[in-house]
């Protein structure tokens, strides 16, 4: 499935929020980015944040009118017959959506969210309205559907978080219904499913095809990483099992598979962090500061050692020490890693400041005038001539 938005107008604005980046650190002048920004025009009606959330909420004000005048014309029928009506009113705002507004150059301008939102909204609804609100695997693989649809159409990082967590629910709700010793395999499960779909996703995210796909991949590679973490973690899987599956514990008992789960509450927090240094991965990073809080109050949670001001105090004062050993380990280069930021540092992206300038300022091209160009004289090259 191809964006709904210009692929071309998708990648100049890439081109032109980078080289804005690197303008402010100093990497390129105001001149290379002027050039830049010349040579690459943005089409797009692209506002800053604060006019794009004016912008979504003016919208949905308005988008609200029209919901109750839709409301009032259509009271009086028969509760299929309005799920109908607004099912198809969902599906009419989607097209209403690249008519409109995408074909006029929307992007993401606080407007075309609105519609969006507004068009997954009515489209679930309707369809939940006909099945009667009975059938909850319709509901939930509707959500996946539709917001996969739109995650996938007009690039919402929303709408894709919505459509795996959607997805989580919709694998839950499957294995919880089948019952038995199902139920129990759950966290495993989970564990097995969204470990491969991590690698799949990291794959697809290195293909240039889908380079505007980029952040919704990342976001989808994040949430796989904590579902799997989720799915291993004791405090998660011991209170899921208490308040879903009635499971009693006793004082002296504990949760089936507890040494597993007491293992993956430790092993899944020390892997990530291991490989995300290995191998230079800032995903993998971000979500290992996560789950090891998450997992360092998982074992404080169950297993107090009293005088919770002294706990918290000792470790303020272990993460500001290994803090400022960091930051003064890091000066240099150690093992491909410094504290600098690299971006200011014009000597560490030369050949990326010399690709801007030949592309965008001429500095690849040979001289043309060779009136200009000094040379030998009008005697077969013996010397210089008084025309030189």
């Amino acid at each position: 499935m191809k964006p709904a938005f210009d692929y071309e107008q998708l990648y100049k604005l890439g081109v032109i929020k980078e080289t804005k980046r690197w303008m402010k650190s100093a990497f390129i002048k105001r001149g290379q980015f002027d050039a830049i920004s010349e040579a690459h025009k943005v089409l797009f009606y692209h506002p800053n944040l604060m006019i794009r959330v004016l912008l979504f909420v003016a919208t949905l004000l308005g988008l609200s009118g029209v919901t109750g005048l839709f409301f009032l014309i259509f009271e009086n029928l028969r509760l299929n017959s309005v799920a109908l009506l607004l099912m198809l009113y969902g599906i009419a705002s989607f097209f209403a959506l690249e008519i409109f507004f995408i074909k006029n150059n929307h992007y993401k301008s606080g407007v075309t969210e609105a519609l969006l939102y507004h068009a997954c909204g009515f489209t679930i609804g309707g369809i939940a309205g006909l099945a009667n609100f009975d059938s909850v695997s319709l509901v939930v693989w509707t959500c996946v559907l539709v917001f996969s649809f739109a995650a996938i159409r007009y690039l919402d990082l929303l709408t894709t978080a919505a459509a795996v967590l959607s997805f989580a629910y919709a694998l839950f709700h499957e294995l919880y219904s089948v019952g038995g010793i199902v139920q129990q395999l759950i966290p495993f499960i989970f564990i097995l499913v969204f470990t491969p779909i991590y690698f799949y996703v990291k794959q697809l995210k290195q293909k240039e095809a889908l380079r505007a796909w980029t952040y919704n991949l990342i976001l989808t590679e994040s949430i796989c990483l904590l579902l799997i973490y989720c799915g291993g973690n004791y405090l998660v899987v011991r209170e899921l099992s208490v308040e879903l599956m009635d499971l009693v514990i006793e004082p002296c008992s504990d949760l089936p598979f507890a040494i597993i789960f007491y293992a993956f509450t430790v092993i899944i927090p020390v892997a990530y962090l291991y490989f995300g240094i290995k191998n230079k991965d800032v995903v993998l990073l971000r979500v290992s500061l996560l789950v090891v809080a998450f997992s360092v109050f998982t074992f404080k949670y169950y297993y107090s050692f009293g005088h919770p001001e002294i706990t918290l105090t000792m470790a303020g004062v272990v993460v500001l020490a290994v803090t400022i050993w960091l930051m003064n380990y890091l000066k240099t280069f150690r093992h491909g890693y410094t504290r600098e930021n690299l971006l200011s540092e014009k000597w560490a992206s030369t050949n990326a400041q010399a690709f801007i300038v030949s592309q965008t300022m001429g500095g690849n091209q040979a001289p043309t005038d060779l009136a200009e160009m000094p040379g030998g004289g009008s005697s077969g090259g013996g010397g210089s001539s008084d025309s030189f």
